[in-house]
């Protein structure tokens, strides 16, 4: 659900740019702003996850990460978190599946994790790298992985 923010909480949060023709993709939108243009119209901003958490001021990062398993040589697990990647890598290998550890190798802090490991993933799927289009593993070196999340991070450095 959308929820209405004052301008005022409007700063600890991510504005969303309009994407082909002002159209917003809004499965991120989690708030909105009205501004008065003229007596009859409002103008409608809209916002996804906080970076900051307002009531403390706090700016709370994400994580895009690279993780490998020695066991599966040249697969790369490409993922995201709001917590501490070593949190994600023990959840992760305390599943019953998991026979050996997966071990973290990069670590990326970006205010827009979901939105850099969507474009990463959607980078290495268009590549052909995707291993299965439900999981995040992809068929790449990690030293590979680490300069397309560097180079693809780049667009999001400046909306800290």
């Amino acid at each position: 659900m959308i929820q209405r923010i004052m301008q005022e909480e409007a700063q600890f949060y991510r504005r969303l740019e309009p994407q082909n023709d002002f159209v917003y993709n809004m499965n991120q939108a989690v708030g909105f702003t009205l501004s008065p243009l003229d007596e009859r119209w409002d103008q409608v901003d809209y916002y996804g996850d906080a970076w900051i958490d307002p009531s403390y001021g706090i700016y709370k990062p994400h994580y895009v990460y690279v993780l490998v398993n020695p066991s599966i040589p040249g697969i790369c697990k490409v993922g995201f978190t709001k917590k501490t990647v070593y949190n994600r890598c023990r959840q992760i290998n305390s599943a019953t599946g998991v026979i050996t550890p997966w071990y973290p190798v990069f670590i990326y802090k970006c205010p827009s994790g979901p939105l850099l490991e969507k474009d990463v993933h959607k980078y290495l799927e268009n590549q052909g790298k995707r291993v299965n289009l439900k999981r995040e593993g992809f068929e790449i070196d990690s030293i590979e992985a680490i300069k397309i999340i560097e180079q693809l991070g780049e667009k999001y450095k400046n909306k800290q």
